[in-house]
């Protein structure tokens, strides 16, 4: 096994994004405080009648906005539509102004400009607002109809339990009982079955660090209810945590293209979920495999059962486990940064 600096991995283990020693408990209080309110907007939902639900934010509070999308889209027939900040503010169809829509803000510290901006745009155009963030503080939260706060620094997995909450009493209101009572249900269930992953997770996270200590570069897969959880893994926590490079993709798109990077055997971390895309996501990893590529593969199944959009609560605790002990064997200070928190990304910008 790989030898880390305990001092240094006692303070990674601390650090702000390290939340899986927590994350159950979080999860079960937030839920447990929330509900009346969850239900109380919920309420507001049903009477309002939205055309759609928008879903905006981003980095990691976009991913969290993604697993709402992603139950919405499969599981109801409710429309939504899931977007970037910017992407809201520069190509929102104009008829969509004249819609009845609903928006979902989420932002961990209520001061992230591109979602803020976004929260202003919504408000021009008469949309009611919910926001989710960490605390009551914030710019998003001053602007916001409707305020759902999780009080942790888990700020995936207590927002997005939060989230599915109120979309799935949304979802009864609107008579979808069945999908809704099944969300909620294995919501309730998930607190447990996280405590009791631990070891397991341990375990593939240790193992898939020896086999890819010495990589400076990953793809990174996910298709489906966890492509939300690769993309922020890659896109987030690789580059801003670990310093290193790594490119996103879909497991059911790396056959065109990417197959012909295969013979230099690159290193891929794969996430697997329990839904339709599952198919696609274990044939991509038998051909990279067969073709040479060194995979670690985080499989939602490995660790415990569930409706399938909560499959990347599964995942949740191996991929952080992997990006501390990694972080840690290469000496990375997980709370330390270069760019982020410490330059304005537009003038005038306050980054958080």
């Amino acid at each position: 096994m790989v030898k880390l600096d305990p001092v240094l991995l006692k303070k990674n283990q601390q650090s702000e994004i390290s939340s899986y020693l927590i994350a159950a408990d979080e999860v079960e209080k937030s839920l447990g405080r929330n509900r009346e309110e969850l239900v109380r907007i919920a309420r507001f939902l049903k009477d309002y009648a939205p055309d759609r639900i928008l879903l905006l934010g981003s980095g990691a509070s976009w991913v969290t906005l993604y697993s709402g999308y992603y139950f919405l889209q499969t599981c109801t027939s409710l429309p939504v539509t899931h977007r970037y900040g910017p992407e809201f503010l520069a190509d929102e169809p104009r008829q969509h102004a004249k819609a009845r829509t609903v928006a979902i803000l989420a932002s961990y510290s209520g001061n992230t400009a591109d979602t803020v901006n976004a929260a202003r745009a919504c408000r021009e155009r008469g949309y009611p607002t919910i926001a989710l963030c960490r605390t009551r503080k914030g710019k998003l939260m001053e602007l916001a109809d409707h305020l759902v706060t999780y009080e942790s620094v888990c700020l995936y997995t207590s927002a997005m339990a939060n989230l599915l909450w109120l979309l799935a009493e949304y979802a009864e209101l609107r008579g979808e009982r069945v999908e809704a009572a099944r969300m909620k249900e294995e919501l309730e269930h998930l607190p447990g079955k996280l405590r009791a992953c631990l070891a397991k997770s341990e375990e593939v996270a240790g193992e898939a660090v020896e086999r890819l200590k010495d990589e400076r570069f990953f793809y990174v897969l996910g298709d489906g209810a966890v492509w939300g959880l690769a993309y922020q893994w890659g896109y987030t926590n690789l580059m801003e945590y670990a310093k290193i490079n790594a490119a996103c993709l879909r497991s059911s798109e790396w056959r065109h293209g990417p197959l012909e990077v295969l013979p230099s055997s690159p290193a891929m971390v794969q996430f697997v979920g329990s839904d339709a895309s599952r198919e696609y996501s274990i044939g991509t990893q038998a051909y990279c495999r067969s073709r040479g590529a060194r995979l670690a593969v985080f499989d939602s199944q490995d660790y415990f059962s569930t409706h399938p959009v909560l499959a990347p609560f599964a995942l949740h605790t191996v991929s952080q486990l992997f990006l501390i002990s990694y972080c840690t064997l290469h000496g990375r200070d997980m709370d330390a940064y270069g760019e982020m928190h410490k330059r304005p990304y537009l003038p005038g910008e306050t980054y958080f």
